[in-house]
Parts: structure tokens; C-alpha cells; sequence
């Protein structure tokens, strides 16, 4: 679990050589590859537009939150998760979704992945772990793709 999350939130910087570590075991396994990589694809198009995730300081939202969206929830219900606030961002990444077509596949391609893996994460996971997850760079971008995309609506 300690290694997914961490791999989640990536290395730090070219000299993690620690996050480089774990980052390569996590990608060893095919559901975590392909949130990676969509996760990836994600983080680099935003930051095209100067949205980077260690700028956000998103709403926290807790643990039964994000267990409710893990069951299946959507909407209203788990609004609490669509915690960044930040407005030239959203701005941003929902003028992107609208008028770029890679952008909104990749967006899209993302949240399918995040859903997914994140109910499978769920199961065995304890609050700690959620919070440590909510916490990484990856969650963030669900939270704002999340929201543009209206998950949360």
C-alpha cells in the first residue's frame, strides 16, 4: 500500500532516487501502470497551462467520502471530493476540456482508471491509507478533472 501511494504521488525530483525506486516496482503491476500512465499523461497536459498539483491545497475530504465514491457513489453525494477550489484552474482545465479533444480523451481516459483502481485500493485499505492517497499528486488531479468533468455534480 505504502509503495502505490507513494508511486502515486511521484518522485519528488530527479534526485529521488528513492521515488524512482518505487515508482518502477508500482509500474510492475498492470491496473497501477495504467493509472500511472494516465496519471502521467494528465499532469504533463495541465502543466502546459501552468496547473501544477503541489500548487493546489485541495479541501480534505474524509475517509467515508472517499469509500462512498469507491461503492459507487457519484454526484451530490461525494461532492466533498471535488475539494480544489482554486479558479484559475478549474478555468483552465474546464477551457481545455471543452475546445481540446486529446485533452478531454486523456481526461476522461484518467478518471476511468483512477475509478477502478481506486475501488480495488478501497477494499484493503485503512483511513490512514486513504488520506495518504487523497494526498498525492494523482488525487489531486482527479479532484480537478473530477470537478471540470462533473463527477461531482
Amino acid at each position: 500500500m505504502t509503495d502505490f501511494i507513494q508511486a502515486l504521488n511521484f518522485p519528488e525530483n530527479e534526485h529521488d532516487k528513492e521515488g524512482f525506486r518505487t515508482l518502477r516496482r508500482a509500474l510492475e503491476d498492470r491496473s497501477t501502470e495504467r493509472l500511472i500512465r494516465a496519471s502521467q499523461d494528465v499532469l504533463t497536459l495541465l502543466s502546459q497551462d501552468g496547473i501544477y498539483m503541489d500548487d493546489l491545497r485541495p479541501d480534505r475530504a474524509r475517509p467515508e467520502m472517499w469509500r462512498r465514491f469507491a461503492q459507487g457513489e457519484r454526484g451530490r453525494a461525494v461532492a466533498a471530493l471535488g475539494g480544489i477550489h482554486d479558479r484559475s484552474s478549474l478555468v483552465l482545465a474546464a477551457g481545455r476540456m471543452k475546445k481540446d479533444p486529446v485533452f478531454r480523451d486523456a481526461a476522461h481516459h484518467f478518471l476511468r482508471h483512477f475509478d477502478r483502481t481506486f475501488m480495488e485500493f478501497e477494499r484493503n485499505a485503512s483511513d490512514a491509507e486513504i488520506v495518504a492517497l487523497a494526498n498525492t499528486r494523482t488525487a489531486r488531479a482527479f479532484m480537478l478533472i473530477g470537478r471540470v468533468a462533473g463527477t461531482f455534480d
